[in-house]
């Protein structure tokens, strides 16, 4: 039995006049946290709760823990997700999830897609425009597809992201900059369909049953984006198709472009990636989730999982499982029934 620091950031009060109204939308309720709680006390640990606040440190200091599992999205700043694993890492803490350097790189969706062409991973073209700064595409093709460059959940996102024109272009550049008050990232629109695939693992990785996003039910004004509003009214099963109804082909090559970008980014214990089709068919990775939500019944891991066979208590204890076996610490698995499935 190990004694778990479980470490997470709530949601804090509406956001104010001014400021976004997704403001805190990647952030945790009481419910969720409460969940894998209850998930990591079924498969026998002892669950000591710490906010990720501006006092963690000191908490962490008050109560030894074993491991910590974390769920901190971080405070403020661009390399926030990093902040606790930092912290973590100096104090020599054990904790479940990728380190500090991918936590920082996969939330600056530039570097991420710089490091993913490194690669030879496809990705769509883009630039950086920073507030008051001449929005120039030369060398992309409309129509093109816009969201602030250091937020995940979808914030920012919406039907206005896909701009046909120079004119669109420039007020949804010069809105999303003031109103997240950091640069946009301008992409060319992957007009295909849109999948996301959940890892976990490390040594050899297991590869969850990719999802489609469906956005046939939607309403047409909406258009196909998987913005904060889709992901807040439409939660039904309808728009969430799983395992996705595509061919072998498509399947072992989205499965394929997943995995190499989970070991091209060092992420570790789990990640949710992002892609779409281009106008040719061939799978894009848009973004990479090496947090991703732990929800019961909304978040899209939990659902991805659900359908690979695991209960939402196996899913948290697998991941925490993942993490002890990486550090040498699996005697601190309480019984063969907390890591259901032997990932390595």
């Amino acid at each position: 039995m190990a004694t778990v620091g479980l470490m997470y950031n709530l949601k804090g009060e509406p956001p104010d006049d001014g400021e976004p109204p997704d403001l805190g939308a990647e952030l945790d309720s009481e419910t969720t946290v409460m969940a894998v709680a209850e998930a990591l006390r079924a498969g026998g640990h002892e669950v000591v709760l710490i906010e990720g606040n501006d006092v963690a440190y000191l908490r962490l200091l008050e109560k030894p823990v074993d491991i910590v599992f974390n769920m901190c999205e971080g405070l403020r700043g661009e390399s926030r997700e990093s902040h606790i694993p930092a912290i973590l890492e100096m104090l020599g803490i054990p904790y479940t999830g990728s380190g500090v350097l991918t936590l920082a790189l996969t939330l600056d969706k530039a570097l991420t897609k710089k490091v993913l062409a490194y690669h030879g991973i496809p990705t769509a073209p883009f630039k950086v425009f920073d507030a008051g700064e001449p929005v120039d595409v030369t060398g992309l093709e409309f129509p093109l597809f816009v969201k602030p460059l250091h937020e995940g959940s979808s914030m920012g996102v919406g039907s206005s992201s896909i701009v046909s024109s120079v004119a669109d272009l420039e007020r949804e550049v010069s809105r999303l900059t003031k109103m997240y008050k950091q640069p946009a990232l301008v992409e060319e629109f992957l007009p295909g369909r849109e999948f996301t695939v959940g890892i976990l693992g490390n040594a050899n990785p297991l590869v969850l049953p990719v999802m489609e996003i469906n956005f046939n039910p939607c309403p047409a004004e909406h258009g196909k984006v998987y913005s904060r509003q889709f992901k807040v009214e439409w939660y039904q099963d309808e728009f969430y198709l799983c395992p996705a109804p595509i061919d072998d082909e498509l399947k072992r090559a989205i499965e394929d472009l997943a995995l190499r970008t989970y070991r091209a980014l060092g992420c570790r214990d789990m990640a949710r990636i992002d892609m779409r089709l281009d106008r040719n068919g061939v799978p894009n990775v848009m973004e990479v989730n090496p947090l991703p939500g732990l929800t019961p019944g909304f978040s899209d891991f939990p659902r991805i999982a659900e359908k690979g066979g695991f209960s939402y208590v196996e899913l948290v204890n697998t991941i925490l499982g993942c993490a002890l076996k990486r550090y040498g610490l699996e005697h601190l698995l309480s019984s063969e029934a907390v890591l259901a499935r032997r990932i390595a």
